[in-house]
Order: C-alpha cells, then structure tokens, then sequence
C-alpha cells in the first residue's frame, strides 16, 4: 500500500525560511499518562513529507520535550541545550567583554556562526557581537540563545546533520529548531536559586497565556523577566603588591544580568486552506562585567581619582527585536507559503567606572562607548506539491525563492571613549597632570582613550548592508515500501563575494521491522559574517602578560591591503553521515558517524606586532606617530580566511522506558558525543605577514582541544502519579588550551550530577526544586601552566569552561496553570 502525503497537515505546516517545509504531528506530554505512539509520531525538521518520524527521518533528529525543559533547572535557553543535548556546547566566558551577556555557542564543536537556529521554522538573525578574545567561538558571531524565553518554547528540534543545501547559510553543523507555544490555557511559575557559596543568586518569574480568537485564531503570549546575581570565583590578590591587602580585583564567573521579555504567536484561518500567521518577540538584556585592574602606579591611572588603583567597571545591554509575518494557502495541488521575517540585535557598551589618563585628573570616569547593530530581513515564498511520476510512491516536490538583506551598524560612542587628551605625559613624571609638561616617551605617554574598553570612534563607524537571492528544489520520495531518497540543490548569490551552488542527498533503508539505516552526502558554505567583514576597534588586551592596545582592521581597509589581506570569501564544507536506527517495543538506539571538512575557515587573527619581519616594522613604523592611526598601539589583528579543518564524530543515542504496574513509569536515556577536530591547513591570504602568526599553535590547540571531544550524558526520569523525579549524570571531557602567552594545559574531564523533582500538588498547582552539580565540581586549577594568571585571580582557567564555575547550585520553582 502506497504512503500517501497529508495535504491538510502539509497547509498548517512551517515552512522553513530558507526553502525547507516542516510539517509537526501533534505533540503529547512526555508525562507518565502520555501515549508513546503518539510521540512516536513527532515530524521534525528535514522533511517535507507527513507523518515522519524522528526514527525514520534520513538524518539523526533530537527533540527536546517541554517536559525536559521544565525538569532540567537551567536558567536560560542555551544552559537548557548544554544540559539536554550532547552534541551542544556552551562555553562560560568570563572577563570577555559583550560575550559576557552573549556566550559562545555551538553544534559538534564547530563555530558558533556554523549552526542555523530557526524559530517556527524561520531564519533567526544573529548577534551584533563578534567574539575577538582568546576564548572558545574566537572569530565567530554567532545567535544569542539565551534572548529566546524558555516559557514561550512548546519543543526543540536539532538537526545533527549538514544541512545548507535546504536552508542556506551557517547549516553547517545542524540545525536548532526552536518550536513556540501555540495552545489554549495558561502557565505562571517563579523560580529562586543560589549556589551554595551564597552568591549567584537568581530570581525568575514567567507568565504564557493562549487564548482563542473567534472560532478560526490563536494567540499565545509570553512574559519573562529574569535577575540574576554576580557570581565570583577569582581568588583574592595585591596584584603584585599594588595594593596592601588581597581582595578579589576580577570578575571570574558570571556578571550580574538583567533580562525581560515579550513574545507571542499568532495564527488565524482564514478558510478555504488559508491561514494568517505571526510570531516575534523583544528581549532586553543589561548586565555588568570587570576588566584588567590598573595598579595607582600605572600611567594608566591617575592617583587622584583613583587612589588605590582601578578596575575598570563595564556595562553591556542587549536589543533583540523579531517578526516574522506569513500567509499560507492552496493553488490546486500547490501549498504556498509566503513570508517575510525581519530581526535586529543591538548590543550597547558603556564605560561605568574608568578613566581616559590622556585627559589627565580630571577625566570623566563614565561613558558611552558606541553600539553594534546586526538586522536581517529575509522573504521568501516556498511551495510545496506531490506528483506521481509512475514510482511505490507519489514525490514530493518544493520549490522557493528567497531575498535577504543583511545589515551592519557600528555606532561612535563619546568622545572622552576613544580620543587622546591633553595630557601626554603620565603620573610617574607629571604627578599634577600639568597638560603643558611634554618631555616624555615610551611608557611615560599617557594612553588615549578609557581603560577597560575604548569607545567606537566616528572613523570607525559605519553602515552598511548586503544583499542575497537564493533558488532552491527539494525533492523525496519512497522507491519501495522501505527505502526512502531525498535530495536537494540551493543556487545563492550575494552582491560581495558572489555566488554557490550546493547540494544534499539523504536515504533511508528499513532492513528489518526493527533496524534500518539511513546516511547523507552534501555540500555546504557559510557566508562570511557581516560582522566579520565591517568590526573594527581599538582594545585593550594582555600581551605575554602585560596590557597593551590592540587595533582590529577591517579586511577591506588600507591598513589591511598594506600588509597584502584581501577581502574575505565563504566558507565551504562537505559532510557525510551514516546511522543506524534501532526500535523494538520500549528501547531505540541510534548511532551515526560523520565527517565534517571545512575549507577556508575564517579566523580572528594572532596578534601581529614588531620583530616578526622588516615588512611588519616598517608597516608601524609608518602609521604610529601621535594622532595616526596606530598611535599608542602594539598589535594589530585582522578577520581572514586562514583554515582548513576536518572534523571526525559519533552520536549514539539511547532511550528505555520501563513501566511500573500501577506506579508510573521510568524513561531512561543514554546518549555519547564524541568528535576529533584537526586543522589540517593553514593558507592565509597575505604574503607579509606569515601564517604561524595569523594562526598559531595555541589557536590550533584552541580549535582542536578547547572543546570537550566526549561528552556523555545520563539520566532516569522517574515519572509516578503525582511526582516526577529527574537524576542526570553529564561527562565532560577533557580540554587543553594555551591562550594569553601560557604554556598548553589540560583540564581533565569531569563529572556533574543533577537531581531535580517536581510535585503537583493539585492539578493546576505544581511545586519543584532541585540540586544542580550535586557534588560540587569546578574545573582543575590552572597551576604552574597559567604564569601570571593564577596570582591575578584566574584559578580555574580562563580561555575554556565547558560548564558553569558556580559550583553546586539550589533552586526551587512554583508554577500554576490556568
């Protein structure tokens, strides 16, 4: 008997923004009384035919359950997916600027720019924020998680597979389907935590609230709100004797945040197969961090304002602004879906308690150092058909167009932020700042511009946009009863570097009613990052141990083309996977290895300073007198495509379910990630400056080693007539890094046990709480490997932490449903 296509499923489908349609079965409570057949019957992403499974899909598909969310204690969307997903990572960057508030994220310990993350299907734009410090993600820009409300989530869809050839850029390493509420009814809860140090205290609340419209729409909405605490694990020090007694002059943890949100989705039908649809939201975020501390004797400082020296404190806030607006109906045997979504992230910076010292005693200690805006706006009309073409079974057919624009801002900040004063000379020879006394030099030269963080000055700002077009077919279908092909083809084109043409093919084969296999070959890229391309700035950063400015060069600007870069081009990867499924009664099991090549990887530079070679030094020497360009300056760093890497793994996914006559049930899950990134080239494009110093080993080491390579994850859920209780185990591995001049140092792995458990008290009613990192681990102190680090307050490391410094953690949780 033939498989046939449901046209009615298929018209109330997402259609993904880049060309792919998503059709989604009804989803039933991962609870005690939910039927598993029913769940069972889940359709994800990757597909444009009904009633798929996650079991029969051609490539490897987690879905993460509202159940699963709610259990797992996290605090933000991307420490959910840490949790929950194994081929996940997220790394706690600390003392890093704006990716305090944004920290990196990633699929199979690739780029955080290399995973697409959809809502409802659609193309979430990205952050403003591009990451430059010597932390896992350096380089990369990729999309703020945690601006995404966990309360407005009904599921998650990850994709585990290359997947550009249906949805666009940035699929290289999969696909994070983020799925809205969409039902009747309503849910308030609030939730208070703390570690047990007694810092880090959180304080969360959240309202979702679905209503009907008339007989023919739907509106879910959602309110979140979320403040959370400063949370410090830097050991107390007199940095060198700088100050008599040791107190903690770092911030090394996690930065105190604020964070509200506003989300809704919208349907409504208009008869006849048609259907209006809408969803976005606003999140707003602040939050404070530290920089390096400026002893009372550095000519970075004035003593007058800051006797006891200073660390400068720096302030952060986030926009994040979505909508998405689209119209589904039937031509004849034709579901057209047309939409258009628009984004934008805006990322302010702030000096809150600093100094500019060129502008003597008297500077200002607050500013406004500038702003980065990152838009997209993408439309797209998509369709999708069956056709009998005389096979076991009709073929499905898609076809789309897409347009998108890609907008960049980069905004100057105040004046005080990024501008040489009046005071040349420091406090070592001028203890009165008198702006007259000019016999100075070297280090006795006041630095231009405010500690912690230089401010955007108006040569480097900018506006600017690009524009794409992209052309898709997607086609699949069942040759017999038990094999199933697909295959896809995307033609983009972009007004800066051009235009590519990818492709995918996937299969599935069902050898038995219980096993099967099922693989994919395909092409990919990614488009260099607006970011990537236009970020410029003047920093300051450690240097072997001591501070020193640091100017980023944008690819396309003269300073660049003087040392022979040229502009940047895209990424391109080749992916295979092939799996094996497994089903019988209460067990499944899935396995897929995969192979990962990305050629032209674009990095953030190695420092390039003097004494590499006379090209380099005479490049200084043109460009560093007072008031030039390199005034004041050591390093420069550039955006280039330096990189080939290859990248080796396995996914191995686990889950039981055991009933208990007249009690509940236990679902039990197992699931392993393992990958092995090589860089097996480097292939810079500038003839100067030599590509050990645009890549060095430490980078190697960061790419290859700064990410777990195993990752292990564990748990029993425990789900009975009133109680639900939840224990997971999740294995870290092991990560090396040699950042900031320091010898290469391992972490070793490491093991963190949750236990959490929920009550419903009534049926609207339910009490839960729990105690995360049961046992209270924390990362391997860095030691005699860190120099200078471990005396400054750095103890556990700085460059990578695969999970949370907070060490064991307690929250309890009351939510009402309505």
């Amino acid at each position: 008997m033939k498989k046939r296509f449901n046209y009615s499923t298929l018209a109330l489908s997402v259609c993904l923004s880049l060309g792919s349609t998503v059709t989604f079965a009804a989803e039933k409570d991962t609870s005690a009384g939910a039927d598993k057949s029913d769940i069972e019957r889940i359709v994800t992403v990757g597909t444009r035919m009904s009633n798929r499974t996650v079991a029969d899909s051609p490539a490897p598909i987690d879905i993460i359950s509202a159940e699963a969310i709610r259990n797992s204690g996290a605090t933000s969307t991307p420490d959910m997916l840490r949790k929950l997903a194994p081929s996940f990572n997220m790394n706690n960057t600390t003392t890093s600027d704006g990716q305090d508030l944004m920290r990196p994220a990633s699929l199979r310990s690739l780029g955080p720019d290399q995973v697409l993350v959809l809502i409802n299907g659609k193309r979430r734009h990205q952050q403003a924020v591009v990451a430059v410090q010597e932390n896992v993600g350096r380089g990369s820009a990729g999309t703020d998680l945690s601006s995404i409300p966990m309360t407005a989530i009904s599921r998650i869809e990850i994709l585990r597979d290359g997947a550009a050839a249906q949805y666009g850029s940035d699929a290289i390493a999969g696909v994070i389907n983020i799925i809205l509420k969409s039902d009747e009814g309503g849910t308030a809860w609030t939730q208070y935590g703390q570690t047990s140090e007694g810092d880090g205290e959180s304080f969360e609340l959240g309202a979702n609230y679905g209503f009907k419209i008339g007989d023919q729409g739907m509106l879910n909405l959602t309110l979140e709100y979320a403040d959370n605490g400063e949370m410090n694990r830097a050991t107390p020090t007199t940095w060198f004797g700088s100050i008599a007694e040791p107190k903690q002059l770092l911030l090394v943890g996690e930065a105190p945040t604020e964070m509200t949100s506003v989300w809704a989705n919208f349907s409504y039908d208009l008869g006849k197969g048609s259907q209006l649809y809408a969803f976005g939201g606003f999140t707003a975020k602040e939050g404070e961090s530290l920089g390096f501390y400026r002893g009372a004797a550095d000519n970075r400082v004035w003593s007058e304002l800051f006797p006891e020296g200073v660390t400068p404190q720096l302030g952060s806030k986030s926009e994040d602004f979505s909508l998405a607006v689209g119209y589904r109906t039937e031509i004849a045997d034709w579901e057209i879906d047309a939409s258009i979504v628009t984004g934008e992230n805006r990322f302010e910076f702030s000096n809150l308690n600093s100094l500019n010292a060129s502008y003597g005693p008297d500077s200002p200690t607050s500013a406004y150092d500038g702003a980065l805006v990152f838009s997209q706006t993408t439309f797209n009309l998509d369709a999708v058909t069956a056709v009998d073409f005389g096979l076991y079974d009709e073929t499905s057919i898609a076809i789309g167009v897409e347009y998108r624009i890609d907008g960049y801002q980069q905004e100057a900040g105040d004046e005080v932020t990024y501008a040489r004063g009046d005071t040349l000379c420091g406090e070592s020879i001028n203890p009165t700042g008198d702006p007259d006394f000019i016999a100075c030099s070297g280090d006795d030269i006041t630095a231009p511009g405010m500690q912690g963080f230089q401010g955007y000055s108006p040569e480097m700002a900018i506006d600017t946009d690009r524009k794409s077009f992209a052309i898709y077919l997607d086609t699949e279908t069942y040759l017999s009863e038990d094999w199933l092909v697909a295959a896809a083809v995307r033609y983009e084109d972009y007004d800066d570097f051009g235009s590519t043409v990818i492709g995918k093919l996937s299969t599935h084969l069902t050898l038995t009613e219980n096993l099967s296999l099922r693989g994919s070959a395909s092409t990919g890229y990614r488009a260099p990052g607006m970011q990537q391309s236009n970020f410029t700035q003047r920093s300051i950063s450690l240097d072997n141990g001591e501070l020193a400015d640091l100017v980023t060069l944008r690819p396309n600007d003269a300073l660049a083309q003087e040392l022979e870069f040229k502009e940047l081009k895209e990424e391109t990867s080749t992916n295979i996977s092939v799996g094996v499924v497994y089903n019988s009664g209460n067990f499944s099991s899935t396995l897929d290895v995969y192979q990962i090549n990305i050629d032209d990887r674009i990095a953030y530079s190695g420092n390039i300073t003097r004494g590499i070679n006379t090209e380099i030094d005479t490049f200084f020497d043109s460009h560093s007198g007072a008031g030039e360009a390199l005034d004041g300056v050591k390093n420069v760093s550039i955006f280039t495509n330096a990189t080939d890497t290859e990248t080796f793994g396995l996914d191995w996914v686990n889950s039981y379910t055991q009933d208990i006559e007249e009690l509940g049930s236990v679902v039990y899950e197992l699931a392993y990630h393992h990958n092995n990134t090589e860089v097996s080239n480097i292939n810079t494009s500038s003839t100067i400056v030599p590509d050990e110093t645009i890549f060095d080993a430490s980078q190697i080491l960061l790419v290859e080693k700064g990410q777990p390579q195993d990752r292990l994850s564990v748990s029993a859920m425990l789900d009975l007539d009133n109680w639900t209780v939840t224990g997971r185990m999740t294995h870290y591995g092991e990560v090396s890094t040699a950042a900031y001049g320091t010898e290469a140092n391992t972490w070793g792995a490491k093991n963190l046990f949750d236990v959490t458990a929920r009550w419903n008290v009534t049926d609207q009613l339910a009490i839960s709480g729990g105690v995360l990192n049961l046992t209270d681990e924390y990362p391997d102190e860095w030691g005699d490997a860190g120099g200078i680090f471990p005396e400054i307050g750095f103890k556990y490391g700085w460059a990578s932490f695969p999970f949370s410094l907070a060490g064991r953690e307690y929250y309890v949780r009351a939510s009402y449903s309505f």
